[in-house]
């Protein structure tokens, strides 16, 4: 009797609850759609042109924070007509897109591109060293003449003073790809951009 009348009360709350709980929710959802309401009425869509009068201006993301006021665009910067909104970038390349900085999609193809195609080059110079070095260590010891295995031996050593050289180009562009590949991601330069052209 007694686990009967503790069962009932337990049922009882639970029900009182979700009653209370469903009508809290109710109210809650009534002033969030006000709140929407309010925003939307209160809310301006920024445009191109607002943008580029605030270029170069403070950015405060803290609430509450007075906005700085915009910076003025500098005397030799073109605002763009009301009708055609494009960044300089933009308007010498059609409707490209650009980072962060103002370069476009182009301009860092070209420069990761022009960058791997030296490490490729640097990569090739190096094996081709290594060819030429196996290749005249094969011909000084097949040499039977001692003057001519002296004059192999040079070469061999210029190609080791090559190879050398090469290795410190080669870390140099490999360190200067990287660079740029930090650098592109740092500028807000989209993924896409930085993976080599398929070709």
């Amino acid at each position: 009797m007694m686990k009967r009348i503790g069962a009932l009360l337990a049922v009882l709350l639970l029900i009182s609850a979700t009653a209370g709980f469903a009508q809290s929710l109710g109210e809650l959802a009534k002033k969030e759609k006000e709140r929407r309401e309010k925003l939307k009425a209160q809310g301006k869509t920024i445009t191109d042109v607002d943008t580029a009068k605030f270029k170069g201006g403070a950015i405060s993301t803290a609430a509450g924070t007075p906005a700085a006021a915009p910076a003025e665009a500098p005397p030799d910067a073109k605002v763009p007509p009301e009708g055609n909104p494009k960044t300089g970038a933009e308007a010498a390349s059609g409707d490209e897109a650009v980072d962060l900085q103002g370069r476009p999609e182009s301009f860092w193809r070209q420069t990761l591109g022009d960058a791997r195609e030296k490490v490729t080059a640097l990569e090739n110079e190096a094996n081709v060293l290594v060819l030429r070095f196996t290749d005249l260590q094969n011909r000084f010891y097949r040499e039977d003449n001692g003057f001519r295995q002296q004059q192999i031996q040079q070469e061999m050593q210029k190609t080791l003073y090559e190879q050398d050289l090469n290795r410190q180009e080669l870390a140099k562009a490999r360190q200067q790809l990287q660079d740029l590949e930090t650098e592109a991601r740092k500028s807000g330069a989209l993924p896409g951009w930085l993976k080599p052209d398929q070709n």
